[in-house]
């Protein structure tokens, strides 16, 4: 009975008929690296046989819904990203810049067909990320020396994205998956030729360090899994006494100077005590 009814919904297709279509298209939009949930609210739809769920301008189909069962197309770019749940809401994991298109849900019930239509744009990560309570890490070094920023392990599908001080300044991004070479921000002089992030780890390396590469750097790893964040608190001092001994100097020499003070004003008590004796001496 259900694959006569297939059958015949598919012939009526064909033919033009029960069939239902808007032009309406639902705007989604989301940031690179993060996931984004396509809900096409299949409440009012009584008795659902088939839903098919389409990407592209060729409509090629990417998961479905048939009856119970839940079943995932082999799509290149879509691999092992898509959660499709009996609810109809299709979950794109992990987003990058070319997931966005045209996703379609075609809906067959009873005598007709529905389309409902979303329109995803995935954003390049250019905006100050949200670490919230995220890991912090403290780091000293050396002007001169190197520092590297390590991250948790990797699996082959990350996003990475480093980014330095408060205001979130993107700095440089490696998608692993895509493997292709790192990204890096050419257009700070602070940092020029500096940065090495490493294709296997992601972490970032800073070469001949300086006193300005000091700050906050965080980093956002994005997976099919999952999105962490670290965050990295760098101090880059000049060469020479650590602050420890500075400050013990400065110490000593707030000592000295305090005991020279006190002399001076011991010396001159005793020269004033001794001209008052004279003094008394010559008038007797």
């Amino acid at each position: 009975m259900k694959s006569t009814l297939k059958i015949v919904l598919f012939l009526l297709r064909m033919c033009g008929v029960f069939y239902a279509e808007t032009d309406e298209v639902k705007s989604v939009s989301v940031m690179e690296g993060d996931s984004v949930t396509l809900n096409p609210d299949l409440t009012q739809i009584q008795g659902i046989v088939l839903l098919l769920w389409r990407f592209g301008d060729k409509g090629s189909t990417i998961a479905q819904i048939d009856g119970n069962e839940i079943s995932y197309e082999d799509d290149e770019i879509l691999r092992g990203r898509l959660q499709l749940d009996q609810t109809g809401s299709l979950t794109i994991k992990n987003t990058r810049t070319n997931h966005s298109g045209l996703y379609k849900a075609e809906i067959s019930h009873n005598i007709a067909t529905s389309y409902i239509k979303f329109r995803v744009t995935v954003y390049e990560s250019l905006s100050v990320i949200d670490a919230g309570e995220a890991e912090m890490k403290l780091m000293s070094v050396t002007e001169g020396d190197p520092v590297a920023l390590h991250v948790p392990q990797l699996y082959g599908d990350e996003l990475i994205v480093w980014r330095f001080g408060e205001e979130g300044k993107l700095i440089a991004k490696h998608d692993i998956e895509a493997k292709s070479s790192p990204l890096y921000d050419e257009t700070d002089e602070r940092f020029r030729d500096r940065f090495k992030l490493n294709h296997q780890t992601g972490s970032l390396i800073i070469t001949n360090t300086r006193t300005t590469d000091s700050g906050l750097y965080t980093v956002k790893i994005s997976s099919n899994k999952q999105t962490l964040y670290k965050r990295f608190t760098v101090t880059v001092s000049v060469p020479g006494l650590s602050p420890a001994a500075v400050a013990g100097i400065v110490v000593v020499l707030l000592l000295i100077a305090t005991a020279a003070a006190a002399a001076g004003v011991l010396f001159y008590w005793c020269r004033t005590s001794e001209l008052k004796n004279q003094k008394s001496k010559y008038y007797r």
